[in-house]
């Protein structure tokens, strides 16, 4: 009898310890995920270096106090200056076996990145505004824009033209290459919705003011400055003047400035709470967020914020780290019960702030237009 309670008590054992090595091989998951951020910290991009650490750094706390808490861990490395110097930062920060990778504002270095993810690659969450074909075809599934592209700014420009009915459009171009590229998809844009186009390089006023178009786009960068100075007369005879984002700026100190009345440009529309602004203050030593580049900041931090949060609920949603299954994951995120990405990377749903100068040179958002 003692023989056979002894058997028992050691098959009971041998139970519980199987048991126990097999929990312990079984490796549950965990929510902690490895962020790595190709942030700017030099050259003329650094003033931005400091607004998304701060960010990161608030998105950070708030994925670990959340209801469903996600420990983060960020690294980061400057993107350089210099394609060698991009490459060697993508090297730098691959090695470190990230998850996801938020990229670079700056679309030569991001066109880096999404060539040097192809071997191992994994997610990318880009928070601004980047160049339409960046990377190859096995490259493009693994990059994700949380902001517009240049493309459905342009597109979405010519949407609010179409709808204001004009019947021609005359674009006035600067001779950057970006202004070229615009050139050509607005006069596309405009012509496949039945509008008659002309253009003509910004610096030719004889030829501009010869023209009488029921509406103005000016497609330039700082010579727009040249160019109202050089037209005040005939820029107020036009029914409506449109500007890209490019040409937005404090025209109150030139003479002309009142010849701006009216004048309309899109910009995407980025909500940025009062008390994220508040809190990324405060990260940031109480800096006042005002001034020109004001709007641009908040925007590149609300943003990077969010590609941190979203990559956090993907991991959640998902319960998976392996890349394909934490790409596939981040592909079928939504906020609000709305799809954030369509099927090639691009943000879903679009809005446009409408902003309008008054005749003191300086514009204010007017009302909100979605192209969708």
């Amino acid at each position: 009898m003692r023989k056979v309670k002894n058997i028992s008590a050691l098959l009971l054992i041998t139970v519980c310890v199987v048991y126990l090595v097999s929990i312990s091989n079984a490796k549950p998951f965990a929510p902690s995920l490895k962020v790595g951020v190709l942030v700017s910290d030099t050259g003329a991009l650094a003033f931005a270096g400091p607004i998304q650490r701060a960010a990161v750094r608030l998105a950070v706390r708030d994925m670990a106090n959340s209801a469903e808490p996600v420990k983060v861990d960020v690294s980061y490395v400057d993107a350089g200056d210099t394609e060698d110097e991009n490459k060697v930062a993508v090297r730098k920060l691959k090695a470190l076996d990230v998850d996801a990778i938020i990229a670079p504002i700056e679309s030569e270095a991001a066109e880096v990145l999404a060539k040097q993810n192809e071997r191992n690659p994994v997610p990318i969450i880009s928070p601004a505004s980047l160049g339409d074909d960046l990377g190859s075809k096995d490259s493009k599934e693994w990059l994700f824009r949380l902001a517009t592209s240049p493309s459905q700014d342009i597109f979405g420009l010519a949407n609010f033209i179409a709808k204001a009915g004009h019947k021609s459009v005359l674009i006035a171009f600067g001779p950057q290459p970006q202004n070229r590229s615009q050139l050509k998809s607005l006069s596309f844009a405009l012509v496949i919705r039945g509008l008659k186009v002309q253009t003509s390089p910004i610096k030719e006023v004889k030829t501009i003011a010869k023209s009488k178009p029921d509406a103005l786009v000016l497609l330039s960068m700082e010579e727009s400055i040249s160019f109202f100075g050089a037209l005040p007369d005939w820029v107020e005879q036009v029914p409506q003047v449109y500007l890209v984002p490019s040409n937005l700026g404090d025209y109150s100190s030139f003479p002309w400035a009142a010849s701006l009345k009216g004048t309309q440009a899109l910009s995407p529309k980025v909500k940025v709470g009062a008390s994220f602004r508040s809190e990324l203050a405060k990260v940031l030593g109480n800096q006042s967020l005002v001034g020109p580049r004001s709007a641009t900041l908040l925007a590149l931090a609300q943003k990077t914020y969010d590609s941190v949060e979203l990559v956090a609920q993907a991991l959640l949603e998902g319960k998976s780290l392996e890349p394909e299954r934490l790409r596939a994951a981040i592909s079928r995120v939504e906020v609000d019960g709305a799809k954030v990405f369509d099927k090639y990377g691009f943000l879903e749903q679009t809005e446009y702030s409408v902003l309008q100068y008054g005749g003191s040179g300086r514009f204010s958002q007017v009302s909100l237009f979605s192209p969708n």
